[in-house]
């Protein structure tokens, strides 16, 4: 079986939200849009959709929404980690009944891995072979996954065909993984895309950032792949890096923060996050306003 690709600028989709607290498909469509309208390679649905606050009636709505609306124009990406190996596996089969094209599946948050590899191992396995879509490896900060142990696993599964590695230093972890895996699968940046430029210097093709600037990621992207390596740095210098900035200074209100973006691009009618969140202080506001009216047009 042929599996489906994962590279290149592939957005994880904010979850806009109603007046009810309830998921705004109309403002998601629009997002979803707005991306592929942008030229994205594909959107994701993780932790940054806040899908791990939803329940499974909400995680259905939400995919089955994105699935309807990219219309097979891209890949959709959805993260069914779990807690345990049962729940991801529920969920990695629901999603590929839902019609995902890749999940992508990050380590249960327990510490297990780093006292017992071999749980994490058979976890990736249980995943993968109960379904039949493209998988990728999460590598997180609370959830390692070693550049070798994702070697090892795309080695032994045929459907693993990428990973997205955030364990900082980002660039660091980027390198040693691309070393290991020898181009057998690609491997992605996250982590809002900080460190994207460095990133692509040690070999990532693909990055999955945040979905309020996929344009400014296109074309960054499509510069350094044309050779262009100084207009992509000026480009990602002027329009992206602020944006990592601000967020850098209060990583918890990152999501809420994009969410503004898209609110401020007439994309959805409200930035509000599910609770429990944090909210921006008058002084940080002051900043993102300001902000928001220089960068983003």
């Amino acid at each position: 079986m042929t599996y489906k690709k994962i590279n290149g600028v592939i957005p994880i989709l904010q979850t806009p939200f109603d007046n009810n607290g309830g998921i705004d498909t109309t403002g998601l469509r629009a997002v979803v849009e707005y991306n592929i309208d942008a030229g994205v390679n594909g959107v994701g649905i993780a932790l940054a959709s806040e899908v791990q606050l939803f329940n499974e009636a909400e995680r259905d709505l939400l995919l089955k929404t994105v699935v309807d609306q990219t219309n097979a124009r891209v890949p959709v990406v959805m993260n069914t980690g779990a807690g345990g190996t049962d729940l991801a596996v529920y969920y990695s089969k629901r999603a590929e009944e839902l019609g995902v094209d890749a999940v992508m599946i990050t380590p249960p948050n327990s510490g297990v891995g780093s006292s017992n590899p071999e749980a994490i191992r058979q976890y990736f396995r249980s995943i993968a072979n109960a379904v039949n879509v493209s998988v990728a490896l999460q590598d997180v900060q609370f959830a390692q996954v070693a550049p070798q142990m994702v070697a090892e696993m795309s080695n032994e599964l045929e459907n693993i065909v990428a990973c997205k590695m955030e364990t900082p230093p980002t660039a660091a972890r980027i390198a040693a993984t691309v070393e290991a895996v020898q181009g057998k699968i690609t491997v992605l940046g996250g982590g809002g895309a900080t460190y994207l430029m460095e990133e692509l210097s040690r070999g990532s093709t693909g990055t999955m950032p945040f979905s309020s600037t996929p344009a400014e990621f296109v074309e960054v992207f499509k510069l350094y792949k044309n050779g262009d390596i100084e207009g992509a740095t000026e480009l990602f210098n002027l329009r992206i890096a602020p944006l990592c900035h601000l967020v850098s200074q209060a990583p918890e209100l990152a999501i809420g923060f994009h969410k503004q973006i898209l609110k401020k691009r007439g994309l959805i009618e409200s930035a509000t996050v599910r609770e429990p969140a944090a909210k921006p202080d008058k002084h940080t506001q002051r900043d993102i306003d300001a902000l928001l009216e220089r960068v983003i047009v």
